[in-house]
């Protein structure tokens, strides 16, 4: 009788404790990981290779590329400068040349099949161009391109951004970059 008594109390004592902690789960501090950078929606550039689908048009879809000067050229719509638009931009405009008389009640979808690269120069193991594989960060670039050398200077890195006249500018690891960045190691001297 006593061995069950104790077994109670125990069970008893461990439910306490147990609804104490979830109490106080209830009300405590949100836990915070640092400050969060939003990633902006990729922008079109240069060089990026779009699948562009017109549905029920077979002969206006097709896989295109944005040329050097931004445009694309579509079949009966002509060059449309794309640059600087997100692909959901992109659809809402080509949608709307087509209305005009070309297609009635036009479907658009763009798909973007590969982006610019983003580059990685200076002190790393392999400097290049590496495709970019969803949100990048530096750290995620520096790591494509084969890590930091021995002679990286690791707090002085910076990117040089798209189209920004405001570039290089100081960043972290856990800083975004986005297709066509360059990520700018530097060399220690000491």
């Amino acid at each position: 009788m006593a061995t069950i008594r104790r077994s109670l109390h125990l069970i008893s004592e461990i439910a306490a404790v147990a609804g104490l902690l979830m109490i106080a789960g209830c009300v405590g501090p949100a836990i915070t990981t640092g400050p969060q950078q939003a990633a902006a929606p990729t922008q079109l550039g240069a060089g990026d290779r779009l699948r562009i689908i017109v549905f029920g048009q077979n002969q206006l879809s097709g896989d295109f590329f944005v040329a050097d000067d931004g445009d694309i050229s579509l079949p009966l719509v002509g060059r449309m400068h794309v640059a600087g638009m997100t692909a959901a931009d992109a659809e809402q405009a080509i949608r709307r040349r087509l209305a005009n008389g070309i297609v009635k009640e036009p479907v658009v979808n763009i798909d973007v099949v590969s982006y610019r690269p983003v580059y990685v120069v200076g002190e790393v193991a392999r400097p290049g161009g590496y495709e970019p594989t969803g949100q990048m960060d530096v750290i995620n670039a520096v790591a494509l391109a084969g890590g930091y050398t021995y002679r990286a200077r690791r707090d002085e890195v910076s990117v040089l951004r798209a189209g920004d006249p405001n570039s290089p500018v100081p960043v972290t690891d856990t800083t975004p970059v986005g297709p066509g960045d360059v990520v700018v190691v530097p060399e220690r001297w000491f």
